[in-house]
């Protein structure tokens, strides 16, 4: 049972965490899937080289690996060995080893109330960061169908979590009205929120400020569902190839793959603030997740110094500053920082930042994520605190706190 804090900055606050991940079953999709489809939803086996990989309809994905770094004794995994490489090739702890947390519900929410924390927003492993490449080039019945068991199963995850894990579900983006119609599904069924990707151009598709878009955007603000942008769900081939110098050891070349990774949603976050979504669906909200916000002033400066210096008369008459578009509908995630919540926090705006650990990803900050950022944020006003740490969340995603 939770129990809030009673002491210290975070005292009788529901602390939600707005970014945490599943580790998805081999047999989500496998076990749901209708006969016709069994053999071509995601699913796991082994491949030329004897490992372990996800595939669907016969496309090799990902090594099937957990992508989570906490095992079952509640230590966490190190990223590399002391020789900088993957233990037994692997990134995580091994399947068999991994904490039951990270696959499943009721030991989460178990592990929240020893963390201290309320709720969390959850967010795929395969399904968000291989979704992209995954349906592209599918069948339409396929792919949305993938689309509505994951959802589908994350729905009966949330209710095993007592409705404190909100999985967000899955748009089978690729098509607009199959998209509108999982939101709406998705709103009935009771998920809180969308996963979409920031630059669905790079995939063949129109950018998110063409009117392509229009009548998924007027949908999500009726249904009142965020967008969330989470860094890493845009797969498209030859991404990020020279990312770090290739002449960089390991230890050095990973945290420059984070960075550039976690940057790259700067691009939707600026496109977003230079174009008129914001103006035209005032009511639909953007997370941009696991990205931190130390970026997001230098981001908003930079568009309205272009147009004061570069261009006569600044900026349209019907566009505010890019700092006020941002503070229309755009929230930012931290986990770690200092200077984001810290310095900037005035630059940002308050009631846009909300805070997340990551569980169970190898930055993540557990095991203690509550005390380290109980430390971080005691500086800050308790009427900011809370708007962080709860608040923000609350609204956004309609928890009860």
């Amino acid at each position: 049972m939770f129990t809030p804090r009673q002491t210290g900055p975070f005292a009788g606050l529901r602390l939600i965490d707005a970014d945490s991940h599943v580790t998805e079953p081999e047999d989500l999709w496998t076990s749901r899937a209708p006969a016709k489809f069994a053999d071509r939803v995601p699913g796991t086996r082994a491949a030329s080289d004897g490992q372990s990989y996800w595939f669907v309809d016969g496309l090799q994905l990902s090594r099937n690996n957990s992508i989570a770094f906490v095992n079952k004794a509640g230590e966490k995994v190190p990223y590399y060995g002391s020789d900088m490489e993957l233990a037994d090739g692997k990134i995580g702890a091994a399947k068999e080893d991994i904490h039951r947390a990270a696959v499943e519900a009721k030991p989460r929410v178990e592990l929240l109330d020893e963390m201290g924390i309320y709720a969390q927003i959850v967010y795929p492993n395969i399904m968000g960061f291989a979704a992209p490449a995954m349906v592209q080039g599918l069948d339409r019945d396929l792919s949305y169908l993938i689309c509505q068991i994951f959802n589908d199963a994350m729905r009966e995850w949330q209710a095993e979590g007592s409705e404190r894990l909100l999985p967000q579900a899955m748009l089978p983006f690729w098509d607009i009205e199959q998209s509108i119609a999982e939101a709406r599904r998705a709103k009935n069924i009771g998920l809180t929120g969308v996963l979409m990707a920031g630059e669905p151009h790079l995939g063949g598709l129109p950018d998110l400020a063409t009117e392509h878009w229009y009548p998924l955007y007027e949908v999500l603000s009726e249904l009142e569902l965020p967008i969330n942008i989470h860094i890493g769900a845009r797969n498209w081939k030859g991404e990020q190839g020279g990312a770090a110098w290739p002449s960089l050891p390991e230890r050095a070349a990973k945290p420059v793959r984070s960075i550039q990774t976690e940057l790259s949603n700067s691009r939707f976050i600026s496109n977003l603030c230079a174009s008129d979504v914001l103006i035209r669906y005032p009511k639909l909200n953007w997370v941009s997740v696991e990205s931190g916000i130390g970026w997001i002033p230098y981001v908003l400066e930079r568009i309205d110094y272009e147009y004061r210096e570069e261009f006569p008369g600044g900026l349209p008459p019907e566009l505010p500053p890019a700092k006020e578009m941002f503070q229309k509908g755009i929230f930012g995630t931290f986990w770690f920082e200092d200077a984001g919540p810290l310095v900037l926090l005035d630059r940002i705006g308050a009631d846009n930042v909300l805070w997340e650990t990551d569980f169970p990803h190898p930055t993540s900050l557990y095991p203690n994520p509550v005390e380290r950022s109980e430390e971080k944020l005691a500086v800050l006003s308790p009427d900011v605190v809370r708007k962080i740490v709860q608040d923000n969340a609350a609204k956004l995603y309609k928890i009860e706190v």
